[in-house]
């Protein structure tokens, strides 16, 4: 199983380019895969360490935003979790497990290439936070199903 993070900090959002992309298509976000024996607890404190590991960030609550599965080449699948926080401390400072790492607008993910799985995970993040989405954000959006979670399904 895969956790990412979507870190917010003032309307942007942190991607990452790592060693070794963990995610399908250009746009990649901070994470980890974890072994079989995952609970909540230790995927979010796993999560949590990625972040100061990878690019030198503290974030806030998490908040399960989005989730898909990635089909890989070996033919199995791997499930990958979305959660949603906000930046609180720290100073972008990329480690060498990432080759770089930056803020954009929902606008420049568009323009990367961003699949539309992170659009979806971006509004149900602002929806969950309470922050209205822009106009470039407002297209219409596929459901995202989280009853796997115990949240209701949309």
């Amino acid at each position: 199983m895969g956790v990412f993070a979507l870190v917010r900090s003032k309307d942007t959002y942190l991607v990452v380019e790592p060693q070794q992309p963990l995610l399908p298509g250009t746009v990649q976000l901070p994470g980890l895969l974890l072994g079989s024996a995952s609970g909540a607890g230790l995927a979010e404190t796993g999560l949590r360490r990625a972040l100061l590991s990878q690019v030198g960030l503290s974030i806030g609550s998490l908040s399960l935003v989005g989730s898909f599965a990635v089909r890989l080449p070996e033919g199995d699948s791997r499930l990958s979790l979305l959660f949603g926080s906000e930046y609180v401390s720290g100073i972008l400072n990329p480690s060498s497990e990432v080759r770089g790492a930056q803020w954009q607008s929902s606008p420049e993910l568009r323009a990367l290439g961003a699949p539309e799985w992170l659009f979806s995970a971006i509004h149900e993040y602002q929806v969950l936070s309470g922050a209205l989405p822009g106009e470039d954000d407002r297209r219409p959006r596929k459901p995202l199903l989280r009853s796997i979670l115990g949240r209701r399904a949309e």
